[in-house]
């Protein structure tokens, strides 16, 4: 959940959001203005597919980052409900 927490405070200050894959996860990238400003190592297979699926080769920009951060409680909550159900299953 601190990821999820984390996530949303990148998307409150930035503009573009990156995606980057490697053994560990998918580290998220916080743009602004041509500049890094926050780092996120996603670890969780759930959030990292639902932020995949939001992306368009690894970026979230434009059009789809306005609508990932207006509506962030949907897709966390769209993410929360997909994580109880792996876990029930």
């Amino acid at each position: 959940m601190k990821e999820l927490q984390k996530i949303q405070e990148g998307l409150a200050n930035s503009s573009t959001l990156l995606l980057k894959y490697n053994d560990k996860g998918v580290e998220c990238s916080f743009v602004k203005e041509g500049l890094v400003k926050d780092n996120v190592l996603i670890q969780d297979e759930v959030l990292a597919e639902a932020l995949s699926s939001k992306s368009v080769n690894g970026i979230i920009e434009g059009d789809n980052f306005v609508t990932l951060r207006s509506n962030y409680s949907w897709f966390s909550l769209s993410v929360k409900s997909k994580r109880l159900y792996k876990e029930l299953k």
